[in-house]
């Protein structure tokens, strides 16, 4: 499942997070701007307003999962507030390198990865393809792990 980017707080739409909870410990799924928000929020975790967004091309995102860093496009007002995802279940992967906000995280448990930035935009130009290539991948283990027990 992918949760698109979308406009506007994340919490306006609070009255779909325990469905979308029920359907994120279900299938796998990457979350995308909004989606990242919203899957943060589903699992109990909080956002908040930026005093200025995070707009352009040129925001230095580190992988801490890889040891890399590379530039990404954006375009939002919130983030996810790190001391909020403690008890989510989550881990930050993906840090801003110019304000330390989330930028993505992974679920510990369920095949959930999400990402604040957005990686279609293609401003490194390929630098974020990996992240899609990771999807498929987590679709594919998660397939051979069910398939496994039929």
């Amino acid at each position: 499942m992918v949760l698109s980017n979308g406009p506007g707080d994340p919490k306006e739409l609070k009255s779909i997070l325990p469905e979308l909870k029920k359907v994120l410990e279900q299938y796998p799924a990457l979350g995308i701007c909004l989606g990242h928000q919203l899957a943060a929020l589903a699992f109990g975790g909080n956002t908040k307003k930026l005093s200025f967004g995070h707009r352009g091309a040129n925001h230095p995102i580190a992988d801490m999962k890889k040891g890399t860093v590379f530039m990404s496009s954006q375009n939002h007002s919130y983030v996810v507030d790190e001391e909020s995802i403690i008890d989510t279940g989550f881990k930050t992967r993906y840090v801003n390198l110019h304000d330390q906000s989330i930028e993505g995280l992974m679920h510990k448990v369920l095949p959930i990865h999400t990402v604040q930035f957005h990686p279609e935009a293609h401003p490194g130009p390929a630098d974020g393809d990996y992240i899609f290539d990771e999807f498929m991948n987590m679709i594919q283990e998660e397939n051979r792990r069910v398939f496994a027990y039929a």
